[in-house]
């Protein structure tokens, strides 16, 4: 599956992606505010080839995005699409990657991709609250808090009001 985004687009992740993978998600500047991986590219490997039997059984779906020069520079995941109430995460883009409408451009296909082509009503997502920044982003799309703890905000956003923010936001950015 291929998703075409305003000039970018994801794919499912395979087991060739491990070492870049374990290159961004290990990354000093990256990881601060995600969940540790194994610097092994094997157990990366491995770990894909699980996901691919959670891909199959349409569980969980993990993206590679690629710019319009074919460049790979970021990931993202969608998972506990069996539970209901999906979870997007690992939105990773690469160290010093320059083009930062494009890392945008991710979050909002993968958004998109759940609550409009998957027709879900509602998403969740968490983000490390000393990630300012990517908070910042995200409450720009007026998610519902809906708990924090020491390391996170949980967040619940509605396809209603994605639908209806996502205009504003593409302008906002130049999309």
């Amino acid at each position: 599956m291929i998703i075409e985004y305003k000039g970018i687009k994801l794919r499912f992740v395979e087991t060739e992606d491990a070492a870049f993978i374990v290159s961004i998600r290990n990354n000093e500047k990256k990881s601060r505010f995600i969940s540790k991986t194994s610097p092994d590219v094997e157990a990366q490997k491995q770990w894909i080839l699980n996901y691919k039997e959670r891909e199959q059984q349409q569980k969980e779906y993990y993206f590679i995005a690629f710019d319009e020069n074919n460049e790979e520079f970021a990931t993202y995941r969608v998972y506990k699409i069996d539970s209901g109430l999906p979870e997007i995460g690992s939105w990773v883009s690469k160290p010093d990657y320059s083009n930062v409408k494009n890392s945008i451009k991710v979050d909002m296909a993968v958004k998109d991709f759940v609550l409009n082509e998957l027709n879900f009503d509602t998403i969740q997502f968490e983000v490390r609250k000393q990630n300012t920044s990517v908070n910042g982003y995200h409450k720009l799309f007026q998610p519902e808090l809906v708990r924090s703890d020491d390391e996170n905000n949980y967040y619940l956003l509605k396809k209603e009001t994605f639908n209806t923010i996502l205009p504003d936001i593409l302008k906002k950015f130049k999309i």
